[in-house]
């Protein structure tokens, strides 16, 4: 139907049309569960990797509290931190490249610094950045 068709010059407005749309069409649908599919997918991805930062993070911020762990020795520091991580399940955790414990004038600071990559499809993958540091009592 035509707009000339719709259009009553005597009532001054459109006419309605006979049969209107009502919900979504195949296309609709289908790119509503695409865009569905895609955000829980990365989801799935991405969140256990933030769950364990917030675990090594906690576990690193609990050491920070704890007195006297700045007059512990290095490899004490570390077989800490070791178990610790093993205790909230974080086993496959490469400790000597991405921990790094720094002694200086002002104390003894801990700094956690790693990227994790996840393959998401082919040749794509989701790179997440994570960087924490804590200084440690004495």
């Amino acid at each position: 139907m035509t707009l000339s068709k719709q259009f009553d010059p005597q009532r001054q407005r459109l006419k309605p049309l006979p049969a209107r749309q009502k919900g979504l069409s195949f296309l609709g649908w289908l790119l509503t569960i695409m865009v569905l599919g895609s955000v829980i997918t990365v989801s799935m991805q991405l969140i256990p990797l933030y769950l364990d930062h917030d675990k090594m993070s906690g576990v690193l911020d609990s050491m920070a509290e704890e007195s006297g762990m700045a007059n512990k020795r290095q490899y004490e520091l570390e077989d800490t931190i070791k178990k610790r991580f093993k205790v909230n399940n974080i086993r496959d955790f490469n400790h000597k490249d991405n921990l790094k414990i720094k002694r200086d004038k002002s104390g003894v600071k801990i700094i956690l610094d790693y990227e994790v990559r996840v393959p998401l499809v082919k040749n794509i993958d989701l790179i997440a950045r994570f960087d924490k540091s804590v200084s440690l009592k004495n």
